[in-house]
């Protein structure tokens, strides 16, 4: 009886606590790759083997993510994901180790009935997202992910943020700050780095039209004080449905700032993109889409004129998304991308696409300027601007209504701006297989 009455006293203590939650959500995923890639040097004849740095490799890889959903009362919502991600052979501590993904509060008509704050560590995305999408810009991961050969198949994108929306359908207005690094030393010229913005969103009542401005501030992305680049980002975004199928879009955003003590940053992106999908049981669609990103012709003099890629998460084909990635890159910087595609449903389960991606550098450049390892000591023609070329083609089947299969290959054809020795054809195929709950 003495039992009986101390299990009770202990089960009213603990009601409150179970009676603030309304509901819980689980939900997650587990997402594993082949990879195998070949050439990735342009030079066939070599091979390094240096962890992270192989030309040519092959290898699994798995991400794992858990997720919890709260909604509590008074319209007060939490929201926690730990994830791992990993390559199998990977040895060390980022093997086992899981990090937070997601750790978010939502606090809905606070103090103001359109309002909702979201603090903590949350993702975002705007737009198309051109300037803010990714913390890692998609291809570089900080941390503790283990995926050395293949970082941009991480779904690590959140950041550690503070957002207000302002809900006045169809108008959304969007607040943000966010943390992207802090310093703690004195006595050095680094600085912390900040991400300040606005982002004003409009929906249209006919033709699925909507309409995007944004304006967005980073404070200290430099490391020195001899490398400020802080850096203001003005844009507009919008699309539009004229006929069923149609859909036509355009984006244009500029960059100004300080790039350096002795340097501004001068910088501008354009997007013209279109696409049309018929209405039948194969779906076929086509698309055909003109990428801009202005560059910089390295000479140190005037203003900065590469585009700084920032957070962006958009992938401008397989291979050289990943290669050529980065400030007057050639991809998400000091490029003119032309990308002609299609897709079909051959079977109600199947879905099949193609991508044909031309690369041509907005100002020639003297030396290589790419940062990943595999191809920054490149030779290359300084009289060229013919990046190269890239084919994707890509199959996905829904084997069941939890479980995608995945077949990735890319073909990425050197140009011009690659001289004799470093000019072979790189080549990747991914596998995967991923179940969601």
């Amino acid at each position: 009886m003495k039992k009986l009455i101390i299990l009770a006293a202990a089960l009213m203590l603990a009601m409150p606590a179970f009676a603030a939650v309304q509901n819980v959500k689980v939900s997650g995923d587990i997402t594993t790759y082949g990879i195998l890639q070949s050439d990735f040097d342009f030079n066939e004849s070599s091979d390094s083997s240096t962890l992270g740095s192989q030309s040519d490799e092959g290898f699994f890889a798995t991400i794992t993510r858990l997720r919890v959903d709260a909604d509590l009362t008074d319209n007060v919502a939490a929201t926690i994901r730990f994830s791992n991600e990993r390559e199998w052979y990977e040895s060390g501590t980022e093997n086992t180790d899981v990090n937070v993904d997601l750790a978010n509060i939502t606090l809905k008509e606070m103090f103001y009935s359109p309002l909702t704050m979201i603090i903590g560590r949350q993702d975002l995305a705007y737009g198309s997202k051109l300037v803010v999408g990714d913390p890692n810009t998609n291809a570089i991961i900080a941390g503790d992910s283990a995926l050395d050969n293949a970082p941009f198949l991480s779904k690590a994108k959140a950041f550690d943020a503070i957002r207000g929306i302002l809900d006045y359908d169809p108008l959304t207005i969007d607040l943000v700050y966010a943390k992207i690094s802090e310093v703690y030393e004195t006595g050095t010229d680094s600085e912390d780095q900040d991400l300040l913005g606005a982002n004003l969103a409009y929906k249209f009542a006919d033709y699925d039209a909507e309409a995007e401005g944004y304006a967005f501030y980073v404070d200290g992305n430099g490391s020195t004080a001899s490398s400020i680049n802080d850096v203001a980002i003005l844009g507009l975004r919008g699309s539009i449905v004229p006929v069923d199928g149609l859909t036509l879009g355009a984006e244009i955003a500029i960059q100004t700032g300080d790039y350096s003590t002795t340097r501004d940053q001068d910088a501008m992106a354009a997007t013209v993109e279109g696409s049309y999908k018929w209405n039948n049981e194969y779906e076929p669609t086509i698309k055909l889409c003109y990428d801009y990103r202005s560059g910089d012709n390295g000479d140190g003099t005037g203003d900065y004129e590469a585009w700084d890629p920032l957070f962006e998460d958009q992938t401008k084909g397989l291979i050289a998304d990943y290669l050529f990635a980065g400030a007057n890159g050639g991809v998400s910087s000091n490029a003119s991308i032309i990308n002609l595609g299609g897709s079909i449903k051959p079977m109600e389960d199947l879905t099949l696409s193609l991508d044909w991606f031309n690369y041509t550098l907005d100002e020639k450049v003297s030396s290589a300027p790419w940062s990943n390892s595999l191809v920054s000591g490149a030779s290359i023609n300084s009289a060229k601007d013919d990046l190269g070329d890239e084919i994707d083609l890509s199959l996905t089947y829904d084997y069941s209504e939890d479980v995608v299969l995945g077949l990735q290959a890319g073909w990425f054809l050197a140009g011009d701006v690659f001289a004799a020795g470093n000019d072979d054809d790189a080549m990747e195929v991914i596998g995967s297989i991923a179940v969601s709950f």
